[in-house]
């Protein structure tokens, strides 16, 4: 028995096998070949009221399925990417994540497909009908709309998914779509870099928090856009991103399908601070205090032959004095201060220095901002 025979079997005489052959190839005929014949099948079926014809929830997608039919709901599109084939010829693909009530996959568009979420014919929002093949992806299983698959919109079908947003204490190695909502802490400047293929890459690193923890969010290339004009304070969302290993620790990154928008949910964070008599060596601190004594910028060559700049400033509060040293674009922070201004330092490095004197290092990874 053929594939397309069996879903007419399911429909238990609703209509004649002739009736659905004509309205399997009409619908072969919308799809402007987007899906072939079994395909077809499934989705006149639907359009008849036969649920369930090979259709299975998101959460029983798995590799060993291989051809799979479902239903979900558009929560999120990536970029339309343009690239070459081997024959000459240019290709479109583009990432969608979807969902139901059970859980969320990826789904891959090619071509024509990944053409209608660039023109906005498929968007966030729409229900589709998807009929495609189950693959091991970079960041794992994904549903992958070929030749033989095919998808249309459902506009008679509501879907409701559960909020996939996560507190940032949640965030794990391995999370290939993570989902937070928190508040900008601080922004580093934007850098541009050389890829070994001779491309042009860019990333900015951003320090998010929320009431259960802070992270750093690493954002690349065309996505610096999406942070542009946010500020520290905001209130931000970030979907669809991944994790990465960074400093023996997990930090959060934005590539092409993942999102970083403004947030209308105010989000809190608190930082918390130590007592200057309280720091020990080889640990990370945030501290706040009044700035009692500045030494001067110092310019120095690092090893790969660029000028770096440091500046020492002493900083006390009501349990000590300690030495902070601030390097890179914080050395222009440091030189601008006066005695008697306070400041806050977060994520500073304590180490002991070649006096074996305690003292506090702001790099990279640390913010720096005047307080009241």
């Amino acid at each position: 028995m053929s594939d397309v025979l069996e879903v007419y079997e399911k429909l238990n005489g609703k209509i004649t096998q002739k009736e659905f052959k004509k309205l399997v190839d009409e619908k072969m005929d919308i799809m402007g070949g987007l899906c072939d014949e079994h395909t077809a099948a499934l989705l006149v079926a639907h359009d008849l009221g036969i649920e369930g014809v090979n259709a299975i929830k998101i959460k029983e997608i798995t590799l060993d399925k291989k051809n799979v039919q479902f239903i979900a709901k558009v929560t999120g599109a990536s970029d339309v990417r343009k690239f070459s084939r081997n024959d000459g010829s240019e290709g479109r693909v583009c990432n969608l994540t979807v969902a139901d009530e059970t859980g969320e996959v990826t789904l891959v568009l090619w071509d024509e497909l990944a053409d209608a979420v660039m023109t906005g014919d498929i968007k966030e929002g729409d229900v589709l009908k998807i009929s495609g093949y189950v693959k091991e992806g970079q960041r794992g299983m994904e549903v992958s709309i070929g030749k033989g698959g095919g998808i249309q919109k459902d506009e008679s079908t509501k879907i409701t998914v559960k909020d996939p947003m996560i507190p940032i204490k949640g965030v794990q190695m391995g999370n290939g779509n993570v989902c937070v909502r928190a508040m900008i802490l601080s922004k580093q400047e934007p850098r541009s870099f050389n890829r070994k293929d001779g491309s042009k890459g860019s990333v900015q690193g951003v320090m998010i928090g929320d009431e259960s923890g802070k992270i750093r969010l690493t954002v690349w290339d065309n996505k610096l856009k999406d942070v542009e004009a946010l500020n520290p304070g905001d209130s931000i969302e970030v979907l669809h991103a991944y994790t990465r290993e960074s400093m023996g620790g997990v930090e959060i990154q934005v590539g092409n399908r993942g999102i970083v928008r403004r947030s209308d949910k105010k989000v809190e964070y608190e930082e918390p601070v130590s007592k200057i008599g309280d720091i020990e060596a080889d640990k990370s601190y945030n501290v706040k205090g009044v700035v009692t004594g500045i030494d001067g910028v110092r310019e120095f060559t690092t090893k790969d032959g660029k000028l770096g700049r440091l500046c020492g400033v002493h900083l006390s509060d009501d349990t000590g004095r300690v030495r902070v040293v601030f390097w890179g674009e914080h050395a222009n922070f440091a030189e601008a201060l006066s005695v008697g201004d306070k400041i806050l330092v977060t994520d500073a490095q304590a180490k002991l220095n070649f006096r074996q004197e305690l003292e506090l290092s702001a790099n990279w990874r640390s913010a720096v901002r005047k307080i009241e």
